[in-house]
């Protein structure tokens, strides 16, 4: 019985004179207890417990970016300040200082840990992104699709993944809308040939005329003509755009090929190369319209 006693006032006197601990009870209790834990810690350790209190009080390290977010929107006043601090405290109440410095430690490598993590997502993101980008400058829809799909299944992708599904997503029944009338733009007339001009003799050059067959005008059309050696090997490529509708065109033909509409070069009129094209064979070349676009 002698002793239990004994062993019983061991106890409550250790319970008594033990470590502080740390009061997040009350703006008082935090700073009392806050005395009596740096004065019991070594003298070492009383900065590292200085700097883990800070961070405890601005709530971590996404404490202290809203923090900052909400002080740059001018919501932060010294009173929600106050509030947010003594909330954030209650995360160490009951802790000693050693304690304190150890979560604060582990706290940070956690940080550092998830830190890593999102650099890698957004650089993943970024990657994902720069490629559907490509891809779907290149007409490759699906490929581009997936790319944004696998954006999707990162959560700081999300939101770019689904303004780029739907960019995508327009972009290819647009392009598909565009491929199914192109059948509709008829070339009448394709004639390829040398000419004199009067600056050279036996200049390459091409006339080309239209018609739309289809219910919608045109502000564009490319045709890209393909010009074969004597073997039907292609040589050499050039475009041309007998309709282009543009703002910063002053000629008087800067007009639309509207439905049922011919577009016909003037009489004696040609398009004509730079290049000589002494390989190319005098009348073999192919013309195909490639692109259109639709008035608006």
């Amino acid at each position: 019985m002698k002793k239990f006693f004994l062993t019983t006032i061991v106890v409550l006197l250790a319970g008594c004179f033990g470590p502080a601990k740390f009061d997040a009870s009350s703006e008082s209790a935090i700073k009392e207890s806050t005395k009596k834990i740096v004065n019991d810690l070594p003298e070492g350790k009383r900065e590292d417990f200085q700097k883990a209190l800070m961070y405890f009080s601005i709530g971590g390290d996404s404490g202290f970016k809203s923090m900052m977010g909400a002080a740059f929107a001018g919501k932060s006043t010294e009173s929600t300040t106050e509030a947010m601090l003594t909330v954030n405290l209650k995360a160490i109440d009951g802790l000693t200082g050693e304690q304190i410095i150890g979560k604060h430690k582990t706290s940070l490598e956690e940080d550092r840990v998830r830190r890593e993590k999102e650099k890698a997502e957004r650089e993943k993101v970024s990657g994902l992104k720069k490629e559907a980008q490509d891809l779907l400058k290149s007409n490759k829809f699906e490929e581009a699709l997936a790319k944004y799909k696998a954006m999707s299944e990162i959560s700081s992708g999300v939101e770019a993944a689904e303004v780029g599904i739907e960019k995508t997503t327009k972009a290819m029944e647009e392009f598909t809308e565009k491929m199914n009338y192109m059948d509709k733009v008829e070339i009448t007339e394709f004639r390829a040939q040398r000419i004199d001009t009067y600056l050279k003799k036996q200049v390459p050059a091409v006339r080309i005329s239209l018609k739309n067959k289809g219910d919608r005008s045109l502000d564009k059309v490319k045709v890209i003509v393909y010009f074969q050696d004597k073997d039907g090997n292609t040589i050499f490529e050039e475009d041309y755009f007998p309709v282009l509708v543009s703002e910063y065109s002053f000629s008087g033909d800067n007009k639309p090929l509207k439905p049922g509409y011919v577009k016909e070069m003037e009489k004696d009129k040609y398009y004509t190369l730079e290049s000589a094209l002494s390989d190319w064979q005098e009348g073999k070349a192919i013309a195909k319209v490639v692109d259109i676009e639709f008035t608006k």
